[in-house]
């Protein structure tokens, strides 16, 4: 029979046909398995209804991280996946209002639910904690929602003053970017007031029975916010390492200024951006150690308490890039500067320009907010309609400045690392900023619709699962020796379903539609089981 012939019998044969989505559930529901995720929230939260908390769970996360809905979307979507014969559920049982009394159910347990899957994960995965990034974002919301706590306006890192937000600040491993901390914060939460907190969060989890043997004193990367007086106390009171950029006060510039060039010279950085690994024209970093002091508060709780002064490292780092920035950042204010003030010369004893009061505004309105404004000089003089403006360039000044570009200060109580490895591991910091990317897109962090604080902080923990589960996947990439993006995986497996076929005699076959070769190949090197073991239901 030819090809052409067999078609036609098999079409003959086949009454009907229905495809149901497998996607990425091989590569995720291991690891969710592995985790024990519906066994944690079952023991920590347990109840008598026929659907179990930690099966709701599951699936708001696998809902998360395979095609993300709102809770009134989550039980159409099922009913178009492999889900409710491999995990044994009824998809009517799982309607919105359900759901959003799940996460009510579950918003008091949230933090203990998360530490023993962090827990888990670093015993089960062998998660390196030696290195921690810390990073805070915002997530804003459309709506009014007059009744929340936690929904505020504030500095909107997305650009989206007029929405409320609330604020996420997150610890991930270095390199592997695992999350294994995280705390919601009201959205017009100050960065500078989160440290002490942050710190105690995460000494409550390494202090953790499991884990407390370790005896893990991270060192805590982060942008500026975390090295401010108070916080470095905390670090060295607990025992934390910190590392992160100085804040540019006249003590930093102090000793930015006390490295001299050749100095700087002497000592090349080993270390290079991916981007620029085979590039010929790359400029090495230049880094040299420095002491630094700093004097911090009592703590509050110990008003009276006596200052203490400590006697820290700052690495003062130049970078070619950098200093190319600062050139042409400091280029584009004193033109605009130099040019407004230009026009405000030739518009003088015209109009309200013949009044001093008026022009000594315009030109404080112009150097309001420019950068450059000290390296101008400048002086009005005259009575009203006699005014004369003088200004220039101070050369000396600009020398002075000149020789701050491309150099900052990384300060450090680590005293084990090297100039290379610090500025490495702050280099890592954008594994941070990744995740967060992670969050708002592939995984939809933004919920819609939820109307109370307790709802929200649920369906964060839910899409911070989901996060958890992608990182270890990617962990497992890497022990593979497997060059591909979770999203790419992600993507190319979402496709993939299961086929119902029902047969002219009645009869029904249900099999798993043929791989593609990028999906066999994933599969095969990640040695997940094989997916006809979803046709049917899983074991618990």
């Amino acid at each position: 029979m030819d090809d052409r012939g067999l078609a036609n019998t098999l079409g003959q044969a086949i009454r009907q046909a229905h495809t149901l989505t497998l996607g990425a559930l091989p590569l995720l529901y291991p690891i969710l398995d592995t985790l024990d995720l519906r066994g944690i929230v079952n023991a920590v939260r347990p109840t008598k209804a026929d659907v179990d908390l930690g099966l709701v769970a599951l699936v708001l996360v696998l809902n998360r991280l395979m095609a993300p809905h709102p809770l009134y979307g989550v039980n159409r979507w099922l009913t178009q996946t492999i889900l409710p014969t491999a995990l044994e559920l009824s998809v009517s049982k799982l309607y919105d209002q359900r759901l959003g009394r799940a996460l009510d159910a579950l918003y008091p347990n949230l933090g203990e639910i998360w530490a023993r899957l962090v827990v888990r994960a670093v015993q089960v995965w062998d998660l390196d904690l030696s290195v921690l990034h810390w990073d805070i974002t915002s997530v804003y919301f459309t709506g009014d929602y007059t009744q929340s706590e936690l929904l505020r306006r504030g500095y909107s890192r997305d650009k989206r003053p007029d929405t409320k937000q609330v604020n996420l600040e997150a610890d991930v491993t270095h390199g592997t970017r695992v999350p294994v901390g995280y705390r919601v914060l009201p959205g017009q939460t100050a960065d500078i007031t989160c440290p002490p907190a942050h710190l105690q969060a995460l000494l409550r989890l390494l202090n953790r029975p499991e884990l407390v043997t370790l005896h893990l004193r991270p060192v805590l990367v982060s942008d500026g916010k975390m090295v401010t007086p108070q916080a470095i106390r905390d670090c060295h009171e607990h025992g934390f390492f910190y590392l992160g950029p100085l804040a540019k006060t006249k003590a930093t510039k102090r000793l930015l200024r006390s490295v001299f060039a050749e100095e700087l010279a002497a000592h090349e950085l080993a270390y290079r951006p991916k981007r620029q690994a085979q590039d010929p024209t790359f400029v090495p970093y230049q880094g040299v150690w420095r002491p630094f002091h700093v004097t911090t508060p009592p703590p509050s709780d110990q008003p009276q308490a006596a200052q203490k002064v400590y006697t820290d490292r700052a690495l003062v780092v130049w970078s070619a890039g950098k200093a190319r920035l600062d050139v042409g950042k400091r280029r584009t204010y004193l033109k605009r500067l130099l040019n407004e003030l230009d026009h405000i010369r030739r518009q003088l004893n015209q109009g309200r320009y013949a009044e001093r009061d008026y022009v000594v505004e315009r030109v404080g309105s112009v150097r309001r907010g420019n950068p450059t404004k000290d390296l101008v000089w400048w002086d009005l003089q005259g009575s009203d309609g006699q005014l004369r403006l003088q200004f220039h360039l101070d050369r000396d000044r600009l020398a002075a400045v000149q020789l701050l570009d491309g150099r900052y200060a990384l300060g450090t109580n680590a005293n084990h690392l090297t100039a290379d490895q610090a500025l490495r591991l702050f280099k890592g910091q954008d594994d941070a900023e990744k995740q967060f990317k992670a969050l708002k897109s592939p995984l939809a962090v933004r919920p819609v619709f939820l109307h109370n604080d307790q709802r929200i902080e649920g369906l964060v923990f839910v899409t911070l699962v989901a996060l958890l589960v992608r990182s270890l996947l990617f962990v497992q990439c890497k022990q593979a020796d497997l060059n591909v993006s979770v999203d790419r995986i992600v993507a190319e497996f979402a496709p993939w379903s299961v086929v119902d076929l029902v047969l002219a005699d009645g009869s029904q076959v249900r099999q798993v539609a043929t791989p593609t070769e990028f999906e066999a190949e994933v599969m095969a090197r990640l040695g997940v089981p094989a997916c006809e073991r979803y046709l049917a239901p899983l074991t618990r």
